[in-house]
């Protein structure tokens, strides 16, 4: 099985579907994936304005090796302008041309802006990668599906839920890669206790979060972790035998 992950910043693969991919590789599979943010927004102090972006890419590049990943790309976008346009609609059809998965990986439509993007561009390039045209980025090939994850909201009606007992320590491994988006202690300003702060989450950690999901939907399929997929039904599938159904 070839699998593409097309996301939006440089650890949405890993919070989404670490799991998923590690066990894809394990299984003799290949994963490639393909982010456009650079997570450049990613700094909680002024004076890490400059060294963010440098640092927080050779984090995802770590956390992506431990899982196995064959290549990973990053088009190096600015956090914001991770947007529906022509340059990134041709990158998401050049990259699935390219890699000719079986399987696409993205974002759901039920989050902000930049994955709302996300998902209309995947969508849109699976289609238009198997059409005869765009010659100059590859030839034309067709996934078999795609399917949409979540990054920071739950994921609602969920067709496909995966066992990934096996493989979530890995995910979590390569998560804590990402040690300045990762969940740091700090002393409370009003009564010295020890509270989580976490770059884009207002509630808790992230970590903890991972964990809960995790083992949420691993209860409702009788396993201990597992990772959730919805897939689009954007393109209909073509049966031709009823046994198919």
């Amino acid at each position: 099985m070839k699998i593409l992950v097309l996301a939006g910043h440089l650890d949405d693969s890993i919070i989404a579907v670490g799991g998923l991919l590690r066990k894809c590789v394990q299984a003799g599979g290949r994963v490639d994936v393909v982010c456009f943010g650079r997570s450049d927004e990613d700094y909680a102090e002024i004076a890490e304005r400059e060294t963010a972006p440098a640092k927080i890419m050779a984090q995802a590049q770590q956390a992506h090796r431990l899982l196995g990943v064959a290549s990973f790309t990053c088009f190096n976008y600015a956090d914001y302008a991770v947007q529906e346009n022509r340059e990134s609609y041709r990158l998401c059809i050049e990259s699935i041309r390219k890699y000719q998965p079986d399987l696409i990986l993205s974002h759901y439509w039920a989050e902000y802006f930049q994955h709302r993007a996300m998902a209309r561009l995947a969508c849109d390039s699976w289609w238009q990668a198997g059409w005869s045209c765009s010659a100059d980025i590859g030839k034309p090939w067709m996934a078999r599906y795609l399917y949409h994850f979540e990054v920071m909201e739950l994921l609602p009606h969920p067709t496909d839920i995966v066992d990934v007992s096996d493989t979530f320590e890995a995910k979590m491994a390569a998560w804590r890669c990402f040690q300045s988006s990762a969940d740091t202690v700090e002393p409370s300003s009003k009564d010295g206790a020890a509270s989580v702060r976490h770059y884009g989450s207002t509630t808790g950690s992230l970590t903890d979060q991972l964990a809960s999901r995790a083992r949420y939907y691993g209860s409702l399929i009788g396993v201990r972790y597992a990772e959730a997929l919805k897939k689009s039904d954007y393109l209909p599938r073509a049966v031709m035998d009823i046994n198919q159904l």
